[in-house]
């Protein structure tokens, strides 16, 4: 009862500070502050997320691929009819993902505002979270991680009306402090 537990709730937790980074981009906290702090949200559910994966093994599994790879494929079954253990090779990719994307983060701490896959990164994460949820959560749960691809598609869309805005919004003008000055007078 004890590893059940550990198992979902260190699921839950990396699925909630994967949500709490998706609020720095909703808001475009951009600056160098806001994407230390980001990146500590990444760091922490990269952290659960590593956690949920080992206890699932050692309490579930104890410690066999193939017995993994038995109860991936009988509860992807139920859901899809679909019998097919692929989904633990998916996960162990999603591990290797995520560890590699926190390292370059903290590598380079523009590295999500500077690289190309952002976004394909992102559809990954959401894309696996709602699978991970249909086929191993609770019912309950398939509204909220839709609401969260719901919030990443949001936060996409309005990326991209400030990147098209943003370079005719740089070519304003702009005025000096004296220009100011004089306005107001």
């Amino acid at each position: 009862m004890p590893g059940e537990l550990l198992i979902r709730w260190t699921a839950r937790f990396a699925v909630a500070c994967y949500v709490a980074r998706l609020l720095y981009d909703a808001a475009g906290m951009t600056e160098p502050s806001a994407q230390r702090q980001a990146r500590w949200w990444w760091t922490v559910g990269c952290g659960w997320f590593i956690l949920h994966v080992v206890s699932a093994f050692h309490f579930l599994h104890e410690w066999n691929h193939d017995a993994a790879y038995t109860y991936t494929a009988k509860r992807t079954a139920e859901l899809t009819g679909w019998s097919s253990g692929l989904g633990l090779y998916i996960n162990e990719a999603f591990v290797a993902l995520w560890v590699v994307d926190t390292l370059l983060w903290w590598r380079d701490l523009s590295w999500p505002n500077n690289r190309s896959g952002y976004w394909g990164v992102q559809t990954v994460f959401a894309f696996l979270m709602i699978q991970a949820t249909a086929v191993f959560g609770p019912s309950f749960w398939i509204p909220i991680v839709i609401m969260i691809a719901g919030l990443l598609a949001v936060v996409r869309l309005l990326t991209r009306a400030g990147v098209d805005a943003s370079p005719a919004a740089s070519e304003l003008p702009t005025r000096t402090g004296s220009e100011k000055a004089s306005l107001k007078s």
